[in-house]
Formats: structure tokens, C-alpha cells, sequence
């Protein structure tokens, strides 16, 4: 009994350090000027979303703490998840390229940018994964599923720090609760880092402004299908690849 209480105490204050190193880097990375030096537009996506996952690395390291995540999670071989959650979004979007505009000026080739810019929002994705599901949600796990997520996504909310009392800030709260669970039942399910952070990629992928909304559509539904294909029949799906190649 005690040694089971122990063992939430230790969750606990690692959430309290996770979460505390996630907040503070958010705040750095988007309310201050730390990155304004920095002119590649794909690379501040990147570093905006990195708290979750320093946060989550001083936390396991710092209390000792076990990542059950992995890239592939129970999704492998490796290479074939990397194929289904990674390739496969990044080709959909060289494929429409990045639609200019007035404040979307490419200069190099649109097809090139489209790719890159889904891949950078895919890694922007996985770093957040890294905290808010392979961190936090592992160490959550004493409580009920459903709390667990409620509770993940409150926390992830805070983390944005939009803080105005409209009612489109109520919207994303709950979206992002409900995202909780379902990128959260996908987490459990795989423990694949690649697959939380597709799923993840969904919504910031559909939101942005860069592509041509009738392709984006195309794409990310394509590309939400395989991925729900993928997970729920990985077993079958794998063992038929993993023949292919005896």
C-alpha cells in the first residue's frame, strides 16, 4: 500500500515539473520576442511546440520514470508506420502544394513547401505527443480513463495560454478534451509516438490556412482513413508486409 502511494506521489510532482517546464517554454517560444531572430518560418513551428516534450524528458530522467512509448509503439516495423503516418500525409500535400496569398509568399517551388510544411507541422505534433500522451497520460494512468482525459485536456488548453472568455476559446477547450480521447484511446491502444502525433497533426493540418481547402480536405481524409485502417488492423496488415519480404 505504501509503496503504491509512493509510487503516485513520484507521478505526481513529475507532472507538476513536466507540466511547469512545458508552460514556461510556451510562454518563452510565443509570448516574448525569443525567436523573432529566427526567419525560418517551418523551423518556429517546430520550436513552439517543444515544451511539452523537454518538459516530459527532465521529468522521466529526472524522477527515474519508464517511457512505455516508442516511435512505432506495438505499430511495427518502424518503417512501415513511418510509411503510413508520415510519407503518406507529406506526398498528399506535395501533391496540392502550398496555395499563395498575400501574406503566403513562396520562394521556392509550392509543391516543395507543401511537403515541408506538413512535415513540420507532423514534427510540431510529435513533440507536443511526447508530453501530453507518452508523459502525461502514462502517468495518469491510476486515475479513471475518462478523467484522465479530461483532466489532459484542460491541461492542454492552459498550455496555449488563450486565456479570453469568448466562446471560441470554450470551442477549442472542448475539442481539445475530445481530442484527448480520441488521440488518447489511439495511445493506448499503440503506444506509437508516430500514430499520436498524426492523429494530432489532423487538426493543426485542417486548420491551417496554407492549402487549398477543397485538396486539404482530400488529403487528410485519405490519410485519416488509412491511419484508423492501419491501427485497428495493423496485426494483419503487418504480418502480410513482413511475408512479402521472406
Amino acid at each position: 500500500m505504501k509503496s503504491s502511494e509512493g509510487s503516485t506521489k513520484k507521478r505526481i510532482f513529475a507532472i507538476i515539473l513536466f507540466y511547469t517546464i512545458a508552460v514556461l517554454i510556451r510562454y518563452l517560444t510565443n509570448k516574448t520576442g525569443l525567436l523573432d531572430h529566427i526567419d525560418n518560418a517551418f523551423l518556429k513551428i517546430c520550436l513552439q511546440g517543444v515544451g511539452p516534450a523537454i518538459g516530459a524528458f527532465i521529468a522521466f530522467k529526472a524522477f527515474g520514470l519508464k517511457l512505455t512509448y516508442s516511435f512505432a509503439g506495438k505499430l511495427k516495423p518502424l518503417l512501415l508506420s513511418a510509411f503510413v503516418f508520415v510519407v503518406i500525409p507529406v506526398v498528399g500535400f506535395a501533391i496540392i502544394g502550398v496555395t499563395e496569398s498575400e501574406h503566403v509568399i513562396v520562394t521556392s517551388n509550392v509543391f516543395l513547401a507543401g511537403a515541408k510544411l506538413s512535415l513540420y507541422f507532423l514534427i510540431y505534433a510529435i513533440l507536443e505527443e511526447i508530453g501530453w500522451r507518452a508523459f502525461l497520460q502514462e502517468q495518469l494512468g491510476f486515475l479513471n480513463k475518462y478523467l484522465k482525459y479530461a483532466i489532459i485536456g484542460i491541461l492542454w488548453f492552459i498550455w496555449h495560454l488563450n486565456f479570453g472568455l469568448t466562446v471560441s476559446n470554450l470551442i477549442f477547450l472542448l475539442v481539445l478534451i475530445f481530442a484527448s480521447w480520441g488521440i488518447g484511446t489511439v495511445g493506448d491502444k499503440t503506444k506509437s509516438i508516430l500514430a499520436v502525433g498524426a492523429f494530432h497533426a489532423l487538426y493543426n493540418l485542417f486548420t491551417a490556412g496554407h492549402f487549398d481547402p477543397k485538396g486539404k480536405i482530400i488529403v487528410l481524409t485519405v490519410c485519416s482513413g488509412i491511419w484508423i485502417l492501419y491501427v485497428v488492423f495493423y496485426n494483419k496488415i503487418a504480418k502480410r508486409v513482413l511475408k512479402g519480404d521472406q
